[in-house]
């Protein structure tokens, strides 16, 4: 190549340079291997295409594609596209996705190179209950590690809490991750905090995926299609985060008829619609959720209580997508997600002596708005492309109001103080599939994301007889943008050895500080004798954005901050080995894994430090301290996805310390979410037609708490003190999270009666129990009182045995 030449390539975008050293690789292994016929690309065949519902048009992810008597294989991505190379003319392909009959059919590729597969739903006696989102391909066979996918029916069949089935709920039973405070749908994997995990709806993140402080989780799982988690081997198109990610993936919607579902239970009510707009062409999906308890409940308060003249407590979330089909190689989507929750108190505080009434008004207010724009373009039979834009805003507002009015001398007051924190994020990225040979499928792509930080801002403003006495805004925004880039390719070495290598490139540019990682990704798996398949694998990870919070629950203290020239970004290394295997006939899938992971430049609030109010100064710098985690463990686990009987066990022993030189002295200590031991048994059993059982039970030993262990005797009062008591008590705290209180546990139980109705419909009846022997998992603990030199403690439980009703139609 000449110098000119060379110059030009140059300034080619890098995924494209990146693409010409790929075909250059292709050639040059085709040159040099030993195994002309499976490798020369003349004798290399390939098949590409899309795999669809055929009731629905709906795409299908994860479904296999194996070429019978050779030993290729490959997946459907996201959008239910494939492509598969194999060194014949003619081959037998088979397609399996469970919960779908099988397809095996005969192709000559000389002929067709593209086909649509469109799968038949296997039906049952009452056309329901069919478990989608997994497909057949024997774990041991992937080169992927940590990663779980759950089925949405799954989900939707467990016991219901309140009537409302819960995605985050449901994945805090899987091993390593855990739950943080009881009751709470915060999800904690692998020593991490909740803002480590990546939580991508449809592609675009979610800051705060939670509802009513934390009980509920943000997602109605009749508008999800895909779950899938990662807790460790980070494939590289993935970065930001150092503890997992949560890939979720919207329904599409019907492109053959009009079909929906409506469920009420005790707490919120949904409808799901989902149609074409033109059929086989265009489709859409809308679906809703609110909860209804406060129209009752500000009734019963204000008729029992005469001083509450306003009470609001409600959150409502809505899920939007439209689907267009322009032609077989191009496909648009457009997302849509918005979440808000509300509470509203406005108390009389009694008369003054004047004459006058003070009032109290609080408000507390959170939500989230996503939206995406997806264009996927099929260039060639090896090369797809999928181009995004995202928007993603958090807002977390608390006003507190104090009035005072109708006095006799005609005086009017307010206080009001208004504190408002959150993020906002726009997001371009492209990402491409590249499969040039059998043995390689290649991944790579760029995104550029702009982030607007609002650390915490606050109004507070003072008026008198309509005059304004103060009126005072402080705290400011702080900007960055994030650069990544990618490239990941899933390598069969030989018949035994897979490998996924991967690099991630970051930058982030902050306040004239720009930060740059390099994070390697490997897994690879061997196959052992007996099909038993040892896995491994490294992954660096960069999170350029902290979250400052005291617990689990969203609170207004709770605050999104970035790596700023003062804070730096979090990393983290983590080390995996395991081994899996399909066991008892290909029913159960088993895994085994340990894991080691340090974790860098993590932030906490200093000993005694708290925050709501900033400055324009961003004094938040000032009351955190920087350090590092350490986590490690071993994870058991054990799924069946088939037959009347489906569900998992779980087990994991875990260790997670903090080292914070300005906590505790600079000593070692647990994490405040450190559980020795998480046990998690879930199943669901089809009794007979119409008649489904479920069941979870979870058990996790106690975590540590923070509490003074010994009282002493004060000193005596100082001469120039007199009021000074002398049998004053002093606490003593000996180091941070230093005890550990109890384990928790509970059982949940459920019955599904299903009923298939004459019109098509279908009808269930679900009744639930929460915390079935009501299991006292105490929510917070106080020192009641000391005896000697031990203290007594007390506590109290949030959540009780809590049984629930519900109804869905599905039409």
């Amino acid at each position: 190549m000449s110098v000119p030449d060379f110059k030009n390539l140059l300034r080619l975008p890098p995924f494209f340079f990146f693409l010409l050293i790929n075909f250059k690789y292709d050639t040059l292994l085709a040159q040099t291997s030993q195994k002309p016929v499976t490798l020369q690309k003349n004798d290399l065949k390939t098949l590409s295409g899309r795999i669809t519902d055929q009731a629905t048009g709906e795409t299908l992810i994860g479904v296999s594609i194996t070429a019978k008597g050779i030993k290729t294989g490959t997946t459907t991505n996201n959008y239910g596209y494939f492509s598969i190379t194999i060194p014949a003319d003619t081959a037998t392909f088979q397609i399996s996705y469970i919960g779908y009959q099988t397809i095996d059919t005969l192709i000559n590729l000389s002929l067709k190179s593209t086909v649509a597969f469109r799968l038949k739903p296997l039906q049952n006696e009452l056309n329901t209950v069919i478990i989608k989102g997994t497909s057949n391909q024997p774990v041991q066979q992937t080169s992927q590690m940590g990663k779980i996918n759950l089925p949405i029916s799954q989900i939707q069949a467990l016991p219901k809490f309140f009537g409302e089935p819960d995605l985050f709920k449901a994945l805090q039973t899987l091993p390593g991750v855990q739950q943080g405070s009881e009751g709470t749908s915060a999800v904690l994997v692998r020593g991490g905090s909740p803002d480590q995990n990546l939580i991508l709806l449809d592609g675009a993140p979610l800051y705060n995926p939670s509802h009513l402080l934390g009980i509920f989780s943000a997602f109605n799982t009749y508008a999800i299609k895909n779950v899938d988690l990662y807790k460790g081997a980070f494939p590289a198109r993935y970065g930001g985060r150092l503890s997992s990610v949560i890939d979720i993936s919207m329904n599409d919607g019907n492109m053959k008829k009009i079909q929906g579902q409506f469920t009420v239970g005790l707490l919120a009510s949904q409808l799901t619609i989902e149609g074409p707009i033109r059929k086989d062409k265009t489709s859409f999906i809308i679906s809703g959720r609110r909860t209804y308890h406060d129209l009752y409940a500000e009734p019963i308060l204000k008729a029992t209580n005469p001083d509450v003249e306003k009470f609001k407590l409600y959150f409502y979330d809505l899920n939007a997508k439209i689907h267009h089909k322009f032609s077989d190689q191009d496909q648009v989507y457009l997302s849509f997600y918005n979440g808000q929750d509300k509470l509203r108190t406005k108390v009389k505080q009694g008369g003054i002596s004047d004459g006058s009434t003070a009032l109290g008004d609080f408000g507390l207010a959170w939500h989230n708005t996503t939206g995406a724009v997806r264009w996927n373009h099929i260039f060639s039979d090896k090369l797809f492309a999928n181009t995004t834009l995202t928007t993603s805003q958090y807002k977390f507002n608390t006003t507190m109001t104090s009035s005072i009015f109708g006095s006799k001398a005609g005086i009017n007051s307010d206080d009001i103080l208004s504190i408002n924190s959150g993020i906002t994020d726009y997001t371009a990225k492209i990402d491409f599939d590249y499969l040039p040979l059998p043995a390689h499928s290649i991944k790579m792509g760029a995104s550029y994301t702009i982030h607007t930080f609002t650390p915490g801002t606050s109004l507070s403003k003072q008026t008198f007889n309509n005059e304004i006495l103060k009126n005072e805004n402080t705290g400011s925004k702080i900007r960055g943008r994030e650069m990544d880039l990618y490239a990941e390719d899933d390598w069969t070495i030989t018949d035994k050895l897979k490998a996924n290598i991967g690099l991630h490139a970051s930058g982030f540019d902050v306040q004239g500080k720009f930060y740059t990682s390099l994070q390697p990704r490997i897994s690879a798996r061997y196959l052992l004798p007996g099909d038993w398949a040892l896995k491994a694998s490294y992954a660096r990870m960069t999170q350029y954005m902290h979250l400052l919070a005291s617990n689990s629950i969203s609170l207004p203290t709770d605050l999104w901050v970035p790596a700023t020239s003062k804070v730096l970004p979090q990393q983290s290394s983590q080390f995996a080995l395991g081994m899996s295997r399909n066991v008892f006939n290909n029913q159960f899938e088993f895994s085994a894994e340990g894991y080691y992971k340090t974790m860098n430049n993590i932030i906490e609030y200093k000993d005694g430090a708290d925050y709501v109010v900033t400055s324009e100064n961003n004094d938040w710098e000032n009351k955190i301290t920087t350090g590092k985690g350490k986590a490690y463990g071993l994870e058991l686990f054990l799924q069946k996805k088939t037959g009347r009987l489906t569900g998992w066990a779980s087990y994991a022993l875990a260790w997670t310390n903090r080292t914070l030189p300005e906590i505790n002295n600079g000593k070692t200590f647990p994490y405040k979410y450190d559980r020795r031991n998480t046990l998690n048994l879930v199943g669901v059993y089809k009794l007979k037609p119409g008649i489904e059982l479920s069941a979870t039970f979870v058990y996790q030993s106690a975590s540590p708490f923070t509490m003074p262990t010994t009282q002493f005797e004060g000193v005596s009062p100082e001469q120039d003190k007199p009021n000074e008591r002398a049998d004053q008590k002093l606490e003593y705290i000996e180091s941070r999270n230093n005890i550990r209180i109890q384990p928790t546990h509970r059982l949940d139980l459920g019955v599904s009666f299903i009923k298939l109705k004459k019109s098509g419909k279908v009808r269930t009846w679900n009744f639930s129990i929460y915390n079935v022997y009501n299991r006292q998992n105490l929510f917070y603990f106080n020192i009641k009182d000391y005896k000697g030199n031990t203290a007594n403690l007390t506590g109290n439980s949030l959540l009780p045995i809590m049984p629930s009703i519900s109804y869905s139609l599905k039409f």
